[in-house]
């Protein structure tokens, strides 16, 4: 069992590259089943590396895994490892699925317990993941001020779950949103993002947590390390998220409401981003 993983992009989402050890690397098929149900569309052929700390976000939160590469930095050695996926697991457990760029025919061609080596996640995709996570923030607090503001019957619904995977992003409510509403939603995020306004990361208790924050899932569990990770725009809301952000709310871009559905009580608002507001 792969040790405790640091996971440095909760604590700095803007490194690219990190310096760090290999705590373990072996077949996918050495996985225990319980473990090798987090990479199911993983192929036999594949290896599993776990490192000291990372900077690859995992998939989780509705929010896509990091890809890109680790290399080692050990004088005349180029073993490249390419990370296809990443998953955490519990006890802090964050395994990278993936492939060495040539076979690994004998031990020398894997990383070895211990070795340096260099992470680097794929910088563009990490920053369309990261607008794509914060505008779906944006559009739950747009739903909020309206509520507040000019569409009362929007305070009527409850927030829930939201998916910020690209081409199928989106956030739910319980309770039914008229689509008529659509333009002034949509309205009012752009208007938070032309706001450039400073998205922060902070560490509360639960009792701050579910005071403070503008939604909080009553079945949310406090986290293994007894604090929630909350991610605020500054002066509007904040939500207890795992996921990475940009530093400014400007930089999601533009926002567009593709639709809004209603089934069985639950509203879903779909949407993506644009280059400009």
């Amino acid at each position: 069992m792969a040790s405790r993983t640091l996971a440095v992009y909760q604590k700095d989402g803007t490194l690219r590259n990190l310096a760090t050890a290999v705590l373990s690397c072996h077949p996918i098929t050495t996985l225990p089943d319980d473990d090798r149900s987090f990479f199911k569309a993983a192929a036999d052929t594949d290896y599993i590396v776990a490192t000291r700390e990372t900077i690859f976000h995992p998939q989780g939160g509705g929010q896509p895994s990091d890809t890109g590469s680790i290399k080692s930095s050990s004088p005349g050695s180029d073993i490249q490892f390419d990370v296809k996926s990443v998953r955490k697991l519990p006890k802090d457990r964050i395994l990278h699925q993936g492939t060495f760029t040539s076979p690994a025919e004998s031990s020398s061609g894997i990383f070895s317990e211990g070795q340096t080596i260099v992470q680097a996640i794929d910088d563009e995709k990490r920053n369309f993941h990261s607008r794509l996570h914060t505008a779906g923030h944006l559009l739950g607090l747009a739903v909020r001020q309206l509520a507040e503001s000019s569409i009362p019957e929007l305070g009527r619904v409850t927030e829930g779950k939201a998916q910020h995977t690209p081409g199928s992003a989106a956030v739910e409510y319980s309770g039914l949103i008229a689509g008529e509403h659509k333009k002034a939603i949509q309205d009012q995020a752009n208007e938070l993002v032309k706001q450039g306004l400073p998205v922060n990361v902070f560490w509360w208790d639960e009792k701050t947590t579910r005071s403070q924050c503008t939604a909080v899932p009553a079945e949310m569990a406090v986290p293994e390390e007894g604090v929630f990770r909350v991610v605020e725009v500054e002066g509007v809301g904040s939500y207890p998220c795992g996921g990475t952000h940009l530093p400014s709310t400007r930089d999601v871009g533009g926002i567009v409401v593709k639709k809004i559905s209603r089934s069985k009580g639950v509203s879903r608002i779909s949407y993506d981003i644009t280059d400009a507001a």
